[in-house]
């Protein structure tokens, strides 16, 4: 039996009530699927927060009361914020200003990461609502006429030490999911950036499906990734697309992911990251049970 500083936890993750009550669910339908989580068996959540959401802006302390009724622990939130690479300076600056007012939430309500995503700059349009899942990535884009990598490269690096230093200010980790067919999606690539912002708070959530998809192996991408992992994000697919599948239902060895996992020192969450499945729930407490076998082995 493994002590249990050293033991990896699990999380149920956001997709449960996205895939219930829709994106994003009201805050009503939160307050519902917090109940419904810790019926479940579980003691974490995931959460995200849309920038500029009123509606939980107004009525945070009534999730934060909720968690502390039900003894949930909130470890992560993810920061929805859409503009966040835009091209332009301004949409920049609103995003830092709405990202700071997520931090600031997140410390209230005693999570200790914020993460992100690299959502498309809003200047590179999708093609015809080419995403996969609502939410996700599209698969084609329209890239404006005088557009540079190496202009949006400044801005990712730009945006991300903000970010970083933001949420240290207020005692917290950051990290960026790492999702195929966002406009940076390499394991390499993303490893590079980290390396060149040199920030001690700074890592990757660890999407094993969407990394699945870019046809990475997933235990050399831990490896790659090593420190910088924040958190972990579990479902299954076979690799063809990024799907959020129940374990059995791709080709992911996950007593392989929990091993490597465990070998470079993981000790954070593992969050059941499945997603618009019949019966959500149910499954999410399944592959609970699965996933805590593994991690007590």
């Amino acid at each position: 039996m493994k002590t249990k500083n050293t033991m990896i936890n699990v999380a149920c993750g956001y997709t449960i009530p996205i895939t219930k009550y829709g994106l994003p669910p009201s805050l009503e339908n939160n307050l519902k699927a917090m109940e419904e989580v810790k019926q479940a068996g579980f003691s974490a959540f995931e959460m995200e927060l849309v920038a500029g959401n009123k509606e939980y802006i107004d009525g945070w302390k009534q999730v934060i009361q909720k968690s502390k009724n039900l003894d949930l622990r909130i470890p992560s939130i993810m920061a929805v914020t859409y503009d966040m690479f835009s091209l332009d300076s301004k949409k920049q600056e609103q995003s830092m200003i709405d990202f700071t007012t997520i931090c600031d939430m997140v410390r209230e309500i005693g999570a200790g990461l914020i993460t992100n995503c690299f959502y498309l700059p809003p200047e590179l349009t999708p093609k015809k609502k080419t995403e996969l899942y609502h939410g996700g990535p599209p698969k084609n884009i329209q890239i404006p006429d005088g557009f540079t990598w190496a202009e949006l490269y400044k801005i990712v690096v730009q945006q991300l030490t903000r970010c970083a230093d933001i949420a240290k200010e207020r005692g917290m980790d950051f990290a960026m999911e790492l999702r195929a067919g966002d406009f940076l999606c390499s394991v390499d690539g993303l490893v590079n950036i980290f390396n060149v912002i040199g920030k001690d708070n700074i890592g990757v959530v660890f999407d094993v499906a969407h990394i699945n998809a870019t046809k990475e192996y997933l235990e050399l991408a831990i490896l790659k990734f090593g420190k910088y992992i924040k958190l972990v994000h579990l479902s299954d697919n076979d690799s063809t697309q990024a799907y959020h599948l129940m374990p059995g239902k791709g080709n992911i060895d996950f007593p392989g992911v929990i091993n490597r996992l465990e070998s470079i020192g993981y000790s954070g969450y593992v969050v059941i990251d499945i997603s618009g499945i019949e019966d959500i729930l149910n499954n999410a407490i399944k592959m609970r049970i699965m996933l805590e076998d593994l991690i007590n082995k």
